[in-house]
């Protein structure tokens, strides 16, 4: 197991747990804040061998991606990692995958929540995956004659991690080009 131990410096942890069994697996994450990197992956289990095996292979498909390349971690995605490495889960095993699933987006959660947290009395953040505020987009919009969302991306990578900023973005777009 090359992943396994937490990272004591990690700037995203969190756990996920299976009630039926009583196992978890805690994930801790250390991302570059200025490149969006993941720097290392790391993770703690008390659970069975493939929980932990599973875990061991997700922390390795994780370390060294950009959060941009993530697009929000479809659970599809991380189903393709698993069975790339051990084929289908059973049925009974299903549970075991889905923790280490349930954890990692939790941690991925908790460094967004660490970013919105930086800003707090600020100015508007728009895109806390990157935290790109309100006034870093009218500016790219105003000054470098953007026309879409992933013009705006191109410039400040606002809109390339989870998504959920990208109506956002669009409607500030709209306003500038409906503006005289």
């Amino acid at each position: 197991m090359r992943h396994l131990g937490l990272r004591v410096e990690a700037n995203s942890t969190a756990t996920g747990a299976s009630f039926s069994c009583g196992s978890f697996v805690r994930f801790s994450l250390f991302i570059d804040v200025a490149s969006g990197i993941i720097a290392d992956v790391r993770f703690a289990s008390n659970g069975c061998g493939y929980m932990v095996a599973s875990a061991d292979v997700l922390a390795e498909s994780l370390k060294g991606q950009r959060l941009t390349d993530l697009h929000g971690l479809a659970d599809t995605e991380l189903s393709e990692t698993i069975v790339t490495s051990f084929g289908s889960a059973s049925r009974e095993r299903k549970e075991c995958v889905d923790v280490c699933f349930q954890a990692l987006h939790s941690a991925l959660a908790d460094f967004r929540a660490s970013r919105i947290e930086e800003f707090a009395g600020e100015k508007a953040l728009i895109c806390t995956c990157f935290g790109v505020t309100e006034e870093r987009i009218e500016e790219i919009i105003r000054d470098c004659s953007v026309e879409s969302v992933e013009d705006v991306s191109a410039v400040c990578n606002a809109g390339l991690g989870c998504g959920s900023c990208r109506m956002m973005i669009e409607e500030m777009i709209d306003a500038r080009v409906d503006q005289p």
